[in-house]
């Protein structure tokens, strides 16, 4: 980052933190503590220049405890379940929200708060897909500050030797251009996250949504997950691995690093996969093939329009018991701000902003940022219910064993929906 472009950066940063200093009724305190997960370097930004910018505007030190994610949910649950007053900022993703969201502020309030105290922030530049995971029971629990999602990644000139001068927008159209480019055993057509692991979901997630599919209601507990349209999903999916091998063999061992590599290798022409693993697979250090990336949303079933996928992603929340909750929202604040997010995505970040999303220097620098703004818009959240995190186990099962050519999709589905009908009857959801 050039000299003069981070000074300015800075000084606005300062400027715009110690903006109307009347709005805050607290004591300014020492520090502020802010819990939260440590994997991936996408929070380098937040750390390494906010944080200093912060202090050096405010006085106040930023205190990080970034963990691992099992100890970072126990720290969470454990002090917030206790009403603690240790913790100022908490980091939560969207499988959290169900048992986070009663032990932070309603962040409307904050929304209205931030905007009070700098009319720039713009709440309306943050995409409705980042607000609507943010989202919980009908309460704003936490603002967006790193929205993933998937995309298609694609090498666009062999697409284009084999006849398809833009990438497929339904699922025949994708099925006929993987035929085209496949070949084997070298290069295949498809690359996907086919591990029996936490990547799973997201693997079946878009052709799922995109098909026109559905979960579970977590109010009523009617199951949709072997419905026709999953079914019609997951057999698209397994059918491009197992019934035209239209996908390296080893992709059911394939899980986040794997995938990457193979973009890296020349492995696949066309992968489903996390927006910013883009920039990884072009990387001139690290790729054999580098440039050669493009990205566009998945398909839709029949038509564009019907394209989905899954949106996640991070958030920063105050707590309801913190005593420096205004200068939390600062913290917030600047760290969510336009010119910090623009920052953060040089950094690793993929923020919900659509106005840096759709940043041409970014664009033309990166690729994938205005690919993944579109799908955000109408990207469908990770469920948020606390009894995701069971059924969610039961659904990797059957994906797996299509994708291992076991069972069918309807066969693993129907497993899959009686399970979920006996996990949601123990937590007490669709009795009656």
């Amino acid at each position: 980052m050039p000299a003069i472009r981070r000074r300015t950066l800075l000084a606005t940063a300062a400027a715009t933190t110690l903006a109307a200093p009347n709005l805050r009724a607290q004591t300014r305190p020492e520090k502020l503590v802010y819990i939260g997960e440590n994997q991936g370097g996408w929070k380098r930004a937040l750390m390494e220049e906010v944080a200093p910018a912060f202090e050096k505007a405010t006085g106040i030190k930023i205190e990080f405890t970034m963990l691992p994610v099992d100890a970072w949910r126990a720290r969470l649950k454990a002090e917030l379940g206790a009403g603690s007053t240790g913790i100022d900022i908490a980091q939560w993703s969207v499988g959290m929200a169900g048992w986070m969201s009663p032990h932070v502020l309603d962040h409307n309030e904050v929304v209205a708060k931030i905007a009070q105290r700098d009319p720039d922030f713009a709440w309306d530049d943050f995409l409705g897909g980042s607000k609507v995971a943010a989202t919980y029971d009908g309460k704003l629990s936490g603002i967006p500050y790193r929205i993933t999602t998937g995309i298609m990644v694609y090498q666009k000139e062999i697409l284009a030797k084999a006849g398809f001068a833009t990438f497929p927008t339904t699922f025949a159209e994708f099925e006929k251009a993987a035929m085209a480019v496949n070949s084997p055993p070298d290069r295949f057509a498809f690359g996907v996250m086919g591990k029996q692991g936490s990547g799973l979901y997201t693997s079946i997630a878009s052709w799922l949504y995109s098909a026109g599919g559905k979960l579970v209601d977590f109010k009523t507990g009617e199951i949709f997950i072997n419905a026709p349209e999953a079914v019609l999903a997951l057999q698209f999916l397994g059918d491009l691995v197992v019934k035209n091998k239209l996908a390296p063999p080893e992709v059911t061992t394939w899980e986040y690093d794997e995938i990457i590599a193979g973009g890296q290798r020349d492995r696949f022409v066309m992968g489903q996969t996390f927006a910013p693993y883009m920039t990884l697979m072009n990387d001139p250090v690290n790729s054999k093939i580098p440039g050669r990336w493009a990205g566009a949303v998945v398909p839709g079933h029949t038509a564009a329009s019907q394209s989905r996928t899954w949106i996640d992603g991070h958030f920063m929340a105050v707590p309801k018991y913190s005593k420096n909750a205004d200068w939390a929202i600062d913290f917030i604040r600047m760290a969510c701000s336009k010119q910090w997010q623009l920052r953060s995505m040089e950094r690793g970040n993929a923020p919900p902003r659509g106005s840096v999303l759709r940043n041409p220097e970014m664009a033309a620098k990166l690729g994938w940022p205005p690919i993944a703004a579109q799908a955000i818009e109408t990207g469908v959240p990770t469920p948020a219910h606390p009894v995701w995190d069971t059924l969610e186990l039961s659904l990797r099962t059957g994906v797996s064993e299509v994708l291992l050519g076991q069972k069918t999709a309807k066969a693993a589905l129907d497993a899959v929906a009686a399970d979920w009908q006996r996990g949601l009857r123990r937590a007490g959801i669709g009795r009656g």
